[in-house]
C-alpha cells in the first residue's frame, strides 16, 4: 500500500495493530502523496455492547474477542493500514472504496465467533476524494458516521455524507437565522387548496410555511419545524404565519375578491409559551378580520403531551368563536379518547391511510368506519394526501366532505394559487354555499338508515342513496352511491344525466314527478322524512325523501332520496292485502300473460275464456310460439304485421322505456268469444318475474269510442300512397353475391348521405339483423361514430366534389366498445352524375395496438419506465409547436443525481439501479400535472412542464427536493441521495439548444454549490 520504512512503527500491545499516532502519520503520508483521482476509504469500527460483554464474561474473554477481531481485520484488509485506536474502536485506511461487501464479511465472521453473545460490529465509512487533506478529520468523519447508527440494530454501516456532517451545523444555523428569516421574509406563506368533494369547489386553503434562504437555498419544513419545536421556538413561525394570513386578508381580500377560509397550523409549544387566545384576539382587532375566515389546526400527536392544558386552551378558542381542527388523525398516535372527551369542528384524516390504497382493501374498510364515526360525533371530515382520481372518487363515495392533495393543487403563493385553480376550472365556494354545504356535510351517508327509516335487519345490502339539489326547479345530483345507481338501472336509466333528464325535461318527465315534489315540500315543512309508493317496470317501489338544508334566501335546497323494493321488506299482512287488490285489478282484463324477453319463458296469469286465447298446452309451448299462434289464429290479417312489430322482443325494452307511462298500448282487431273481430286494447309493460325479464301483456276489449275511431282511421289508411318509400339501388344478383363474400364492410349511400344498402360483413360488424335497420338513416342517426363531423366532412367532399377518400382513420362504437377503423369512399356515378357514394372500411384496432406496443418499447427506458431520449426529441417538438401556435410556454428542468458514480462504485450497480428507480418515482409523483418526465441518460433526467408562472416552477422543485428528503429519512440504509436541478423557460431563449444549455448550466452550478457546502 505504501513505503513506511522511514516511520517509527509503534503497535498496540494486545492486538499487534498500529497504534493511533503511527496510523495518523502513515495515513497522512498516503493522502499527501496520493496521485490525482486516487480514492481511499477510512473505516471506523465500534463493537456495540462491549462493556456489557466484559461485565458478563470478564476482561480476559473480552481481550480474546478483541484479538480475534484484529485478526479478522488484517485478514480481510491484507496489506492495508489498520489500527486499534482505543478499547473496542478500530480504524482502517484502505486503497479502495468498494468496501461494503468486505464489511459484511467481517460482521458475519465475528458473529460466528460468539454465536450466543449479542455483540455487533458497527462501521462508519468516510470516502477520501482529494478534498479533505487532514487525516485526523477523515477519521473523525468516519467516527461520526459510526456513532450515527448506534442503537440501530437493523443498520450495520453508514457512509459519511454532508447530510450527516452538516446536521449539527444546520440545526444551529436554523436557530441562528430564524429571526432574520422572519424579518427579511425568507419565510413565506404558501396556500394549498381544499375542495368540497361533492361540488368540486375550493372551500378552504391551508397556510404552510416555506423557508427559501437566498444563500443557503431551501430549508425543508420537516427540518426547521422539528428543530424549532425541540428548542421551543416554533411559536415565532406560527405567530408570523398568523400575522401574514390575517394581514393578507385585510389588505388584499376583504371586499376586493371572493375568499374562502384559511386553516393555520399550531404547535403544542404555542399553547405552553404564550396566551394564544389573547394573541389571536389582538390580531383580529388589529386587522378587523371575521373569525369565521380562519381555522386553527393542531396535530393529533401534539395533543398527546400535556393533554389537559392544551384541550382547555382549545376549549377557550372555540368559546371565542374560532374553529379548531384536529390534524393528522390516525398518524400513529391515535387516541379515540380525544374524540370521545373533546370537541373539534373538523377532523383531518392522515394521508398514511392512502399509501397502500391501490394494493389492499384494508385501508378502505378502515376509512369507511373512521368517516362514519367522526360524522356521528357531529364533526366534519377532511382527507389529505389525495393524489389520484380513484382516491378522490372513493372518499367522495363514503361521504368525506373535504379533500386536499396534489390532485387538487400544490402549495403556492396566494395569487398564484388563485390563478392555478382558475385555470383548472374550479371556483371558490361562496359564503352562502359554505353554510349550505356544511349542513349537508353533517349527514352520515354510510349509516344504516340516514333517512331515519324503519330498520330492516334482514337487509344486509347498503341503502340506495342520493343527494339532490334543486334550484329554479332544476334538479341535479351531488352524491349518488353505487346501490342507488344499480337500482335505477333496473328501471332503465343509464346514468345520472339520464335520471336528471327524467326529472327536468317536460316531455320526458317522470309520471310521479308532482307527487315527488309534494312529499319534498312536506318533508321540508315538517322536518321529517316522507315516503311514496309506486309501481315501475313491474316492481313496487318505496321512495323516501328527507329535507336536508336550504341556502340563505331559500334559492337552493338539498334533499336525500332513497329507494327500496317493497316486496323485500313488507310484512305478510301487507302482501295479503296487496294480493287481494291485485286480483280485482286483473279481473278487468280478459287475459294476462307473461312472455320472456331474452328466453322462451311463458306463463298465463289470468284467462276469462279459453276461446279468447291460442292453445298454450299448459306451459309446453314457448313464448314466441304462443305469440305467433295468437297472431295467426286470432288477429285480423291486416293487423298482423303491426301486432308482430309490437311484440318484437329485440326492441320492446327500448320502446317501453321511451313511453312516459312505462307501457306501450296497441289497438288491434282480434276475435271475440263469438268469433267476431272486435277492437281490443293490448297493453305491454316490463316486469321481473322469477329471475326472468318479462313482458306483462294485458288484453281487454276497447271502449266503444276507441273502437269507432280505430275503424275510421283504418279506412283512411287504405287511401294513403307510399311515395315516401326510398328506392334502393338496383343491383344484379351476381354482384350482390360477390359483395357478401368481400371481407370488408361495404356500404352505399345517396346524395343526402343516407344508407341505401350494405353487405353482410357491414351488418355483422355492427351487430345488425337486417339492412332495413340502416336504410334511410345517416351515420348521425345511427350514433356509432365518436366524432361524426370528420366522417361527414369527408363524405360531402366525395358527393359534392367527386373526391376519393382512402384509408381515413376514425373511431366508432361497436357493441359498446370503441374500435378504430380505416375507411375509403368514392363517388357513385350514374349517367355522368354523382348520385351517391360507395365505401368500405376495415377494423384496424388490433393492428394499431401492436404498433403502439412496439413504439412504446422504443420510446421508454427499460429500467425506470420513463420516456427515453428518443421520446424527448419527439415530444419536445409538440411542446415547441404549441408554443408557436398559441404561446403556451413551457419550462425545461434538468435533474442530475450528485456523486452517482461514487454510489455505483461503493454499493454496486444493482443499488445504483435502485437509486435511479427511486428518483424516477419521485419525479413522476411530483411532476405529474402538465408535465412529462424523461430519463435523458445515465443519472440525468429532464422534465417538460407547461409553464404558468415562476412560483409554480419553484413549487415543483421544492416538492421534488422535499419528497427526496422524506425518502432519505425513511431509508434503512442511511445513504442520502442528493439532486441538482437546473430550470430554463423556453420563451426566454426561443430555441431548444439554448434552453437545454441554460438548464444544464444552472444544474451544474448547483452541483458545484453542493460540493462547497
Amino acid at each position: 500500500m505504501g513505503d513506511f520504512r522511514e516511520f517509527r512503527m509503534s503497535t498496540d500491545e494486545l492486538t499487534g495493530l498500529l497504534d493511533k499516532q503511527t496510523f495518523f502519520a502513515c495515513a497522512q503520508n498516503l493522502i499527501d502523496t496520493a496521485p490525482e483521482g486516487q480514492e481511499y476509504a477510512f473505516i471506523f469500527f465500534d463493537l456495540e455492547n462491549f462493556k456489557i460483554f466484559n461485565a458478563n464474561y470478564g476482561y480476559e474473554i473480552g481481550d480474546e474477542l478483541l484479538i480475534s477481531i484484529a485478526y479478522i481485520l488484517k485478514d480481510e484488509f491484507e496489506g492495508q493500514l489498520i489500527s486499534r485506536f482505543s478499547g473496542d474502536h478500530f480504524v482502517a485506511c484502505v486503497n479502495t472504496i468498494q468496501v461494503i461487501q468486505t464489511i459484511k464479511s467481517i460482521r458475519d465472521r465475528i458473529k460466528l465467533i460468539r454465536k450466543s453473545v449479542s455483540v455487533e460490529l458497527k462501521a462508519g465509512i468516510f470516502i477520501y476524494d482529494g478534498e479533505e487533506k487532514d487525516v485526523i478529520k477523515c477519521c473523525d468523519k468516519a467516527r461520526m458516521a459510526c456513532i450515527s447508527i448506534k442503537k440501530k440494530y437493523d443498520v450495520g454501516y453508514r457512509v459519511y455524507d454532508k447530510e450527516l456532517g452538516g446536521s449539527i451545523q444546520r440545526k444551529q444555523d436554523i436557530l441562528d437565522r430564524v429571526d432574520e428569516a422572519i424579518a427579511k421574509r425568507y419565510i413565506k406563506v404558501y396556500y394549498q387548496p381544499i375542495v368540497r368533494s361533492f361540488t368540486g369547489e375550493v372551500c378552504a386553503w391551508e397556510a404552510l410555511a416555506r423557508w427559501q434562504d437566498p444563500v443557503k437555498g431551501i430549508v425543508y419544513p420537516n427540518e426547521f419545524i422539528s428543530v424549532l419545536e425541540e428548542y421551543r421556538m416554533i411559536q415565532k413561525i406560527d405567530m408570523f404565519v398568523i400575522d401574514e394570513v390575517f394581514g393578507r386578508y385585510h389588505r388584499e381580500v376583504e371586499g376586493r375578491m371572493p375568499a374562502v377560509p384559511v386553516s393555520i397550523n399550531l404547535s403544542r409549544i404555542d399553547f405552553e409559551v404564550m396566551d394564544l387566545v389573547e394573541f389571536l384576539e389582538t390580531k383580529i382587532r388589529q386587522y378587523k378580520c371575521p373569525k369565521n375566515m380562519f381555522h386553527l389546526e393542531i396535530t393529533e400527536s401534539a395533543l398527546m403531551d400535556n393533554t389537559e392544558h392544551i384541550m382547555a386552551q382549545v376549549g377557550r378558542l372555540r368559546q371565542h368563536g374560532f374553529e379548531v381542527w384536529m390534524d393528522d388523525f390516525g398518524s400513529g398516535y391515535s387516541s379515540l379518547n380525544l374524540l370521545k372527551n373533546y370537541k373539534f369542528d373538523l377532523v383531518k384524516i392522515d394521508m398514511d391511510f392512502l399509501r397502500d390504497f391501490e394494493d389492499t382493501e384494508n385501508d378502505k374498510i378502515i376509512l369507511r368506519h373512521i368517516v362514519s364515526m367522526i360524522k356521528n360525533l357531529g364533526t366534519h371530515t377532511l382527507i389529505e394526501g389525495v393524489e389520484t382520481q380513484e382516491q378522490f372518487d372513493f372518499m367522495k363515495s363514503i361521504g368525506c366532505e373535504m379533500i386536499q392533495g396534489y390532485l387538487i393543487g400544490r402549495p403556492m403563493p396566494y395569487l398564484e394559487g388563485l390563478d392555478s385553480i382558475k385555470k383548472s376550472g374550479r371556483k371558490l365556494e361562496s359564503y352562502e354555499d359554505r353554510l349550505f354545504n356544511d349542513e349537508i356535510g353533517k349527514v352520515d351517508i354510510l349509516k344504516q338508515n340516514p333517512l331515519q327509516n324503519v330498520e330492516h335487519p334482514d337487509d344486509e345490502s347498503a341503502l340506495p342513496l342520493a343527494v339532490l339539489f334543486v334550484e329554479d326547479e332544476i334538479w341535479s345530483f351531488k352524491y349518488i352511491n353505487e346501490e342507488f345507481m344499480n337500482t335505477m338501472k333496473l328501471f332503465g336509466y343509464k346514468d345520472e344525466a339520464d335520471i336528471e333528464l327524467m326529472l327536468n325535461k317536460e316531455h320526458t318527465r317522470w309520471l310521479q314527478y308532482h307527487h315527488f315534489i309534494d312529499i319534498c315540500a312536506h318533508s321540508k315543512a315538517e322536518n321529517i322524512s316522507e315516503s311514496m309508493d309506486y309501481i315501475v317496470s313491474g316492481r313496487i317501489v318505496n321512495m323516501r325523501v328527507r329535507y336536508l338544508s336550504a341556502s340563505q334566501g331559500g334559492k337552493r335546497e338539498a334533499y336525500m332520496v332513497s329507494f327500496r323494493l317493497l316486496s323485500r321488506f313488507r310484512n305478510s299482512d301487507y302482501d295479503n292485502r296487496l294480493t287481494s287488490i291485485s286480483k280485482s285489478m286483473i279481473s278487468m282484463y280478459e287475459s294476462v300473460d307473461l312472455f320472456g324477453i331474452h328466453d322462451d319463458f311463458y306463463e298465463n296469469i289470468y284467462l276469462s275464456d279459453s276461446r279468447l286465447h291460442a292453445d298454450f298446452d299448459e306451459g309446453k309451448k314457448k313464448s314466441h310460439e304462443i305469440i305467433e299462434g295468437i297472431c295467426e289464429h286470432l288477429v285480423h290479417e291486416d293487423d298482423r304485421s303491426y301486432f308482430r312489430e309490437m311484440f318484437d322482443m329485440d326492441t320492446i325494452e327500448a320502446r317501453i322505456a321511451e313511453e312516459p307511462g312505462g307501457a306501450v298500448v296497441g289497438f288491434y282487431r282480434i276475435l271475440d268469444s263469438r268469433y267476431n273481430y272486435v277492437w281490443k286494447t293490448v297493453t305491454l309493460s316490463i316486469m321481473h318475474f322469477e329471475n326472468n325479464d318479462c313482458v306483462l301483456c294485458c288484453v281487454s276489449e276497447a271502449p266503444n269510442e276507441i273502437a269507432r275511431r280505430m275503424t275510421d282511421s283504418q279506412q283512411e289508411r287504405r287511401n294513403l300512397d307510399e311515395d315516401s318509400r326510398i328506392d334502393a339501388i338496383n343491383m344484379n344478383p351476381t354482384f350482390e353475391n360477390i359483395l357478401q363474400l368481400i371481407p370488408v364492410g361495404v356500404f352505399w349511400k345517396d346524395r343526402e348521405r343516407k344508407f341505401l344498402g350494405a353487405n353482410q360483413m357491414f351488418l355483422d360488424y355492427y351487430g345488425l339483423q337486417s339492412v332495413q335497420e340502416i336504410i334511410g338513416k345517416t351515420d348521425e342517426d345511427m350514433g356509432w361514430h365518436i366524432n361524426p363531423d370528420a366522417f361527414k366532412k369527408d363524405e360531402l367532399e366525395v358527393i359534392n366534389n367527386g373526391r376519393t377518400i382512402e384509408n381515413v382513420r376514425g373511431e366508432c362504437i361497436v357493441r359498446g366498445s370503441v374500435r378504430k377503423i380505416a375507411a375509403s369512399k368514392q363517388p357513385y356515378v350514374v349517367d355522368r352524375k354523382i348520385v351517391g357514394l360507395v365505401g368500405y372500411f376495415k377494423d384496424v384496432t388490433d393492428e394499431l395496438k401492436e404498433q403502439e406496443k412496439l413504439e412504446l418499447l422504443t420510446m421508454t427506458d427499460a429500467l425506470t419506465g420513463l420516456y427515453n431520449r428518443r421520446a424527448f426529441a419527439e415530444i419536445v417538438e409538440k411542446f415547441m409547436h404549441q408554443y408557436e401556435s398559441d404561446k403556451t410556454d413551457f419550462a425545461l428542468m434538468m435533474v442530475d443525481i450528485d456523486k452517482f458514480k461514487q454510489i455505483n462504485d461503493l454499493y454496486g450497480h444493482d443499488y445504483g439501479d435502485l437509486v435511479l428507480t427511486k428518483v424516477s418515482n419521485i419525479l413522476k409523483h411530483v411532476a405529474s400535472d402538465n408535465s412529462v418526465v424523461f430519463r435523458f441518460g445515465g443519472d440525468e433526467f429532464v422534465i417538460l412542464h407547461q409553464h404558468k408562472n415562476t412560483a409554480e416552477l419553484e413549487s415543483i422543485k421544492l416538492e421534488i427536493l422535499a419528497e427526496l428528503n422524506r425518502a432519505n429519512q425513511m431509508s434503512t440504509n442511511s445513504i442520502n441521495v442528493q439532486l441538482s436541478i437546473g430550470v430554463a423557460v423556453y420563451s426566454e431563449y426561443g430555441n431548444l439548444r439554448d434552453c437545454l444549455e441554460a438548464a444544464d448550466k444552472e444544474m451544474y452550478a448547483e452541483k458545484e454549490q453542493h460540493k462547497k457546502e
